[in-house]
């Protein structure tokens, strides 16, 4: 089962919150398939916990939008519909337009040299999808958690959650990377120019693209992004 980054594990004390987050990574990694049923005993037994701990955890993830639990059916992987994708990377696009149009007067001096090694790290990472996927989530949780309000950040990531899966997917194509570089590129030069209303438009469009990806996905009932063409 996949594992997450250490320092964010680290970030959870609790044994339930811990096994949540390994949850919510396999889900995102697709180990877990939509609408596939978790049954708590092969989770107990799969991370040595008791039941009462991955009952609890499922609770948690059931709360970011990565399961549904269903009276006498248990937990299964939360299946999106066309219209709740479209409304979810929809509110996604709007939040983290806010949050990027902020950043440009949050983000202090010391900031700026960290936003230029993580799009450093992007263009580097552009070859190789799994790296590149990795890299633009690292680059997208800077900019929401530095841009001066830990609502809305908590807004984006939680959406961004239900979502990172078609996010993952959808940039599993050299097409779709290049796309989204150069959105990447526009956003972090309005950024460091101080441009607020370019920085916001970059960032929507960073979303809405996913957002098509998944939307050609759906419609074609399968579980990797349509290619182009």
């Amino acid at each position: 089962m996949a594992m997450p980054l250490q320092k964010t594990y680290d970030i959870y004390a609790t044994l339930p919150a811990q096994i949540a987050v390994r949850i919510g990574q396999a889900i995102v990694e697709n180990e877990f398939t939509p609408g596939q049923k978790l049954r708590e005993i092969d989770l107990a037994a799969a991370f040595g916990v008791s039941r009462a701990s991955v009952r609890e955890a499922l609770r948690i993830v059931e709360h970011e939008g990565l399961v549904t639990i269903l009276p006498q059916r248990g937990a299964q992987v939360t299946t999106l519909s066309a219209d709740e994708v479209q409304d979810i990377f929809d509110i996604r696009a709007h939040l983290m337009g806010l949050a990027c149009e902020r950043l440009v007067a949050a983000l202090p001096r010391t900031g700026r040299t960290e936003l230029e090694r993580l799009y450093a790290d992007l263009e580097r990472s552009f070859d190789d999808a799994e790296a590149y996927a990795r890299a633009s989530l690292a680059i997208s949780e800077f900019c929401v958690r530095n841009a001066g309000s830990r609502r809305l950040a908590d807004l984006i990531l939680s959406f961004g959650r239900q979502t990172a899966r078609y996010t993952k997917l959808s940039l599993s194509t050299s097409e779709r990377r290049r796309q989204s570089i150069a959105n990447w590129r526009g956003l972090v030069q309005s950024i460091l120019a101080g441009d607020a209303k370019a920085a916001e438009g970059f960032a929507r469009q960073l979303v809405f693209d996913t957002r098509d990806t998944a939307l050609s996905m759906l419609a074609n009932g399968t579980s990797e992004p349509a290619r182009p063409g």
